[in-house]
């Protein structure tokens, strides 16, 4: 009976991933070395699984609340324009 060997996760550099998903990749390296996320560093480069990478857009992800937020706001600038509009004019 013959074992199979663990599979290997699938690498990214870093590098890689900053230009796929458009981050900074000096952001990123910063947040790298302050143990900001998890990575593997293999030699002088970093290293992301697959795993890591969702990890790390899950937590860069903006959530749909802080645009809801944005729209109610948009929302009620409107609502005063509006108003300020339907004030009659001083005589």
């Amino acid at each position: 009976m013959t074992h199979a060997p663990p599979a290997l996760p699938r690498l990214h550099l870093l590098e890689e991933v900053a230009d796929r998903y458009r981050l900074s990749l000096i952001g990123l390296q910063r947040r790298a070395r302050a143990k900001g996320f998890t990575h593997i560093k293999i030699g002088k480069k970093r290293y992301l699984t697959d795993e890591q990478v969702l990890s790390l857009l899950s937590e860069a992800t903006v959530t749909s609340a802080e645009h809801s937020k944005r729209e109610q706001d948009l929302a009620a600038t409107a609502e005063r324009i509006a108003r300020r509009r339907r004030r009659p004019a001083a005589a």
